[in-house]
């Protein structure tokens, strides 16, 4: 993006709250007062009014945006546009979406939404689902199983710039069709009587990509990674079919090695057999994959004891093995995006790699890191998350069934969101001790906000017989709660994180490694970190750069085994060269176990949030620790943030 987008894409993050200064614009692009003053004209000479400016800097007018977003939304925008809705629709599949509210959130007009869910249906149907609209809320109908199933195929549309899974697929192919590649195997499959799920096809079909990319560059396996005495097995037949169909219609010729690759899938993706997995898999790969689960368990306080996770896990790592002794490299085009959306995992994944890299004495690069990534993620995906309901009550007069009625719709719409811990005909039956979060109530609301006004609980008032427009208000209550305990969250622990000390600017020019040893220095001092802290730092950085295109690098160790939890924040005079990247800011990270599930509400928003350069300029434009603290808390709170 060029700065006149960077500025507008930072205003609209910042929509509908306060006036952004101009010196804060300045030092986010990098340029002087007077550039962006310059910059906004020429934005409202061709969008009128788009800019609303005072003494206080500049924000976007609301409607104008929402008509220069109908006139100049490119395919690109388009695209996240409406997988942000589908995420939304698959998280809310029982309460829906609201049109209107949608429209409002990502300044479009309605007819653009309902544009949107016209595309969005195409591809929902593909996998046996169907957005339905009932008045102005959209629903996603169709089982938990085909939505789950439906998520894998959103992991790269989190940003404008991403490129579908198919598409990433598809560069593996070349001038081969997916989608002619994929009913050619559907109908080899058919042919042996195989009814893969969506989720062994996927995983097929992508393995089968690489092998097609291996074949057009003459890389092929050489030699099958076991011994094959009998190839009449099922599997066997329906890969061979394939293959004789690729070269008849492409000419490209699988090795036998690679098919036999192929077959083992099955083995690896279907109900695992055991005694199979056992036989394709080496007794070192085996106990390599043991140790490393055991340790990124201990690490990451994550059980990953799951026997389909660890043998899908296996026969991915043997075939891993095998192409490295071999010296066969498998490229992952979306390891940026899994680093930047994805950090926690990602890292568990470098961990995972460094304890196999050092059992197995193979190095495994990036690419091959991210593959592991898309493993763990999609174990940790499958597991309930942690329940962190709002603790709420419902106040309303017990008439008839009026209470129960209340509340089995609330239970309906927000079981995941609410937890109710009462329901009370008035105010002075609720004991003191109780402390709710949230008041829903049908009585007056200024009585009821006299009787919590010493716990700060936050009150909605609804009809008698619940309507939309209540839902649609317990709803934006229930993000503006989550969005204050966030904030109150990280107001109160990035203080505690950055020390008075632990904010340096430095002058002088100093190298990747000079960084590395003074963090490990300063953390040293004030006792938070071992001996060996540095070493494991360097061990960290070898595996995987931690720099990242948009000007920062987040230097790390792979265990949490800090003895206290901090971050240490450099911002060099001129950029330092890391790795590739010309970084401006760094943020040192030392992690003490017991403060896991902290530093993993924390860790992915800084990530997202310095993946944009104009945030990174933002905070290296920090005078001193207090202006970056504010800027942090900032950033990490704009648009009304909050932890899904």
């Amino acid at each position: 993006m060029n700065n006149i987008e960077i500025l507008l894409d930072y205003l609209r993050k910042q929509a509908g709250e306060h006036y952004v200064s101009s010196r804060t614009l300045a030092e986010a692009l990098n340029v002087s007062d007077r550039t962006v003053r310059n910059y906004v004209k020429a934005i409202n000479e061709k969008h009128p009014n788009l800019i609303e400016s005072s003494r206080s800097g500049y924000r976007i007018g609301e409607e104008e945006n929402r008509q220069v977003h109908k006139d100049t939304n490119s395919t690109s925008h388009a695209k996240s546009r409406r997988f942000y809705i589908l995420r939304r629709l698959i998280k809310r599949s029982e309460r829906g979406l609201d049109l209107f509210d949608l429209a409002d959130t990502l300044y479009v007009s309605d007819a653009t939404i309902r544009s949107d869910m016209a595309q969005l249906n195409q591809l929902v149907n593909k996998h046996g689902l169907q957005i339905t609209q009932h008045h102005h809320r959209y629903l996603l109908k169709g089982n938990e199983k085909s939505r789950r199933k439906l998520m894998i195929d959103l992991i790269d549309y989190s940003k404008p710039t991403s490129t579908s899974l198919e598409e990433e697929i598809q560069m593996f192919l070349g001038d081969i069709s997916l989608q002619a590649l994929m009913k050619l195997s559907k109908e080899s499959f058919e042919k042996y009587h195989v009814h893969p799920n969506t989720y062994f096809f996927k995983n097929f079909i992508l393995h089968l990509a690489i092998a097609v990319d291996r074949a057009s560059d003459n890389e092929q396996l050489e030699k099958s990674s076991y011994h094959v005495e009998n190839r009449t097995a099922v599997s066997f037949q329906a890969v061979e079919e394939i293959a004789e169909r690729l070269y008849e219609n492409h000419q490209i010729r699988l090795s036998q090695a690679d098919k036999d690759e192929l077959s083992i899938l099955f083995v690896g993706q279907s109900n695992l057999d055991k005694t199979l997995v056992n036989n394709y898999t080496s007794n070192d790969v085996s106990r390599a994959l043991d140790h490393a689960i055991q340790e990124i368990s201990d690490v990451y306080m994550v059980d990953f004891d799951n026997d389909s996770f660890r043998n899908r896990l296996l026969i991915h790592i043997q075939n891993l093995y095998n192409r490295l002794l071999q010296n066969k490299y498998t490229r992952n085009l979306s390891v940026l995006n899994i680093r930047i959306k994805y950090p926690i995992i990602f890292d568990i994944a470098v961990y995972l790699a460094s304890v196999l890299s050092n059992d197995l004495d193979v190095e495994i690069n990036d690419d091959e890191i991210a593959f592991l990534a898309l493993h763990i993620g999609s174990y940790l995906n499958s597991r309930p998350e942690e329940d962190q309901k709002i603790k709420t009550i419902i106040i309303t007069p017990a008439y008839l069934s009026q209470q129960s009625d209340i509340q089995q719709v609330i239970e309906r719409n927000f079981e995941d969101d609410l937890e109710v811990a009462g329901v009370y005909e008035d105010v002075s039956e609720i004991n003191e001790l109780l402390s709710p979060e949230f008041v829903i109530t049908t009585q007056d609301v200024n009585q009821v906000e006299n009787a919590f006004a010493t716990i700060h609980a936050e009150i909605v008032s609804i009809h008698e017989f619940i309507t939309k427009h209540d839902i649609t208000l317990i709803r934006r209550k229930i993000e503006e709660i989550k969005h204050h305990k966030y904030v109150r969250f990280i107001k109160k622990k990035i203080p505690e994180l950055i020390k008075e000390e632990f904010l340096i600017h430095f002058h002088e020019t100093l190298s990747k490694k000079q960084i590395m040893e003074t963090i490990a220095d300063v953390f040293q001092r004030h006792n938070y970190v071992p001996a060996d802290y540095l070493e494991k730092l360097n061990q960290r950085e070898k595996i995987s750069a931690t720099s990242y295109p948009s000007g920062v690098a987040i230097p790390h160790t792979m265990k949490y085994e800090a003895d206290k939890t901090g971050l240490i924040i450099l911002i060099p005079e001129a950029p330092v060269d890391w790795d590739s990247n010309e970084v401006k800011l760094i943020i040192g990270m030392a992690v003490n176990k017991q403060d896991t599930h902290t530093f993993n509400q924390i860790f992915p928003r800084i990530i997202e949030l310095v993946a944009e350069s104009y945030h990174v300029n933002y905070l290296a434009g920090a005078k001193n620790r207090e202006v970056f603290i504010d800027r942090l808390i900032e950033l990490m709170g704009a648009g009304g943030y909050f932890l899904e």
